[in-house]
């Protein structure tokens, strides 16, 4: 595992919404392939700045110091639209971006007033000074952001997009000066420490120490230009945020959109929730709109045609849903639905993002749904079964159009590929059903061992190692033991192969209790489930019913060997699968996307209960 994806997983420090947006919608002109290559340097030269320019205090060399400060300051401001894994760890322990100047600069300044030069003291006050106000204008940039962000209208977010909006512009650009290093401060700091170090050579009473002491007060005056340029444009965008509003909401009145997806999700995490539906909801001929309550998603959106708006207020929400809206989809148990579902006008539908025997799949708060759809007869059992006992017509069954899009039936590769995919440790300690930091160590050595030739392909969630430092450790050593073995066994993310792509292609699947194993079935290959509670195979398939057509192994590995020696030979529950597969997918005439379309129009073309 690289380094960079171990401290992602530690999380960051919290950072406020317009900081999120901003990075979603960076205004910037550094090219975010230049960002991320500063922002995998970044912490080393921090580190290494710091330790030249303390070397160039005890030796009094200015230049050095000069050196040290601009290859650390420019490695903060080109690294900062990246948003690095290494400078988030620096902000988690307060290093943040000023802090981080005014460390370099105090340094800086340091090895000016020590150098013994005939105007050290001189060129040491007017670089301070300077600095004073170029932090002054800094340390605002945030507050103006923040009082612009509490006003602002709902902004329209184009995902994978380069150029955005005008107004979303606007908004980022007001927002990005707040974040990280920007060009000004550093340009502005850089003037005033080479005019420092050039005044602090010349001779005692120099004309040029005067141009000196010049230069550093245009820095001073520059930046508190800068200061009152920035609250300019946060007055007017503050105006205007009305007027914007208006128009927004005139455009998507005109657009007619017949149903909202609405997403309030823990951060970061539409990649994997919420992108799984966009491609459903892309196939209707019906045109939609997409509300996001939280910034943090924004980035990880896929391209969809449908309007994305990020609308953080319940005021903005209110507003944006427009007389032609009908349906609203929720993909998740977001703690903000109930700002929505307070709506009487709608038809307030849960999807869910996955479809598995996960005690979150069958919930209380869906009583406050209008429908729940679901992918088979299996999940409204499972609803009865938890005991929440809702009326048969409130549950519509559609199908699961991401699964649709597999080959069904054997692979063809001449060398079988095993996909060990396990589930996230979860949420509570109800829903811990990873096999990963139980299990998946020795259960990939040993078919490393015993099954030389098949392809072993490890997939994580991407969501592994939130809360738990043990999780990490087997995601870090099982990437070391199949990048050691070589052979063709091999790591997956996305930036790689999809989680699509990697079922389409297994022979066999190892995973947990979680919609992975659930999509799988689609295939009709074999499923071999962890069980890392060492249950009986009653108990098991009793409280996890979609598990009765795989095969299970036990905490110990019992039942490894003989699951895929059955998988890759007679594979007596092939019928099962097949049988389970109609049970827990559905079996819609037309197949799942066409339930859905019908499911929509249904509900667009009736009236709310």
């Amino acid at each position: 595992m690289k380094r960079g994806t171990r401290i992602e997983n530690f999380g960051r420090a919290p950072v406020p919404e317009w900081e999120e947006l901003a990075r979603a919608a960076w205004p910037g002109r550094v090219p975010l392939a230049v960002s991320q290559y500063f922002g995998r340097l970044n912490l080393s030269l921090f580190v290494l700045g710091l330790i030249v320019l303390l070397v160039a205090a005890w030796l009094h060399l200015p230049w050095l110091a000069l050196g040290a400060w601009v290859v650390t300051a420019a490695s903060d401001w080109l690294s900062t639209r990246a948003d690095p894994a290494t400078t988030r760890l620096m902000d988690l322990i307060g290093l943040r971006a000023q802090p981080r100047a005014l460390l370099r600069s105090a340094l800086a300044a340091a090895v000016i007033f020590t150098s013994g030069l005939p105007n050290a003291a001189t060129a040491g006050l007017s670089y301070v000074t300077a600095v004073m106000f170029i932090q002054l204008a800094w340390f605002v940039q945030p507050t103006l952001a923040t009082w612009v962000w509490r006003s602002a209208p709902p902004l329209q977010y184009l995902p994978q997009r380069s150029e955005q909006p005008r107004v979303m512009r606007r908004y980022a650009a007001i927002y990005a000066r707040g974040v990280g290093t920007s060009v000004v401060m550093f340009a502005l700091e850089l003037g005033a420490l080479i005019d420092a170090v050039l005044a602090e050579y010349q001779p005692s009473g120099s004309l040029l120490v005067l141009l000196g002491l010049t230069v550093a007060g245009a820095m001073a005056e520059t930046a508190l230009i800068y200061l009152g340029w920035s609250a300019y444009q946060a007055f007017t965008a503050r105006r205007d945020a009305a007027a914007a509003a208006d128009r927004l909401v005139v455009a998507l009145t005109e657009k007619s959109p017949s149903f909202v997806v609405y997403v309030s999700l823990g951060a970061r995490q539409a990649k994997y929730i919420v992108n799984q539906w966009l491609p459903t909801f892309e196939k209707l001929s019906r045109d939609g709109l997409v509300i996001v309550r939280e910034a943090s998603q924004l980035a990880e959106f896929d391209a969809t045609r449908h309007p994305v708006i990020y609308a953080p207020s319940q005021r903005d929400v209110e507003k944006l849903i427009v007389p032609s809206v009908a349906v609203a989809f929720y993909l998740a148990f977001g703690e903000r639905n109930g700002q929505l579902q307070l709506n009487p006008s709608l038809h307030h539908v849960m999807l869910l993002h996955g479809e598995s025997d996960k005690a979150t799949s069958a919930n209380n708060l869906s009583r406050g749904m209008s429908e729940i759809w679901v992918a088979g007869q299996v999940a409204i059992d499972r609803y009865l079964n938890a005991g929440i006992d809702l009326p048969r017509e409130r549950f519509a069954i559609v199908g699961r159009p991401q699964s649709a899009e597999l080959p069904v039936g054997p692979t063809g590769n001449d060398r079988p590929i095993l996909l060990y995919a396990p589930t996230f440790e979860g949420y509570y300690e109800h829903t811990y059903y990873t096999s990963l930091d139980r299990m998946g160590v020795r259960m990939i050595r040993k078919i490393l061992r015993d099954y030389p030739e098949l392809q072993v392909w490890f997939r994580p969630h991407p969501a592994s190692g939130v809360r738990l430092p043990q999780m990490l450790t087997a995601i870090t050593e099982i990437n070391t033991i199949l990048r050691r073995a070589g052979n063709g066994h091999r790591v997956t993310a996305d930036d790689d192969l999809s989680l699509a792509e990697c079922l389409s292609r297994a022979d066999i699947l190892i995973s947990d209790i979680s919609s992975v194993a659930t999509d799988y079935l689609y295939t009709e290959r074999p499923v071999i489930t962890a069980d890392p509670q060492g249950l009986s195979q009653a108990d098991f398939v009793g409280a996890f019913p979609t598990q009765a057509s795989s095969y299970l192994v036990g905490p110990n590995l019992e039942g490894l060997n003989q699951a895929i020696d059955l998988a890759l030979g007679e594979d007596p529950l092939a019928a099962a699968r097949v049988a389970m597969k109609k049970r827990v997918l559905g079996d819609t005439p037309h197949g799942p996307q066409a339930a859905f379309a019908e499911n929509v129009s249904r509900l667009v073309g009736s009236d709310p209960a």
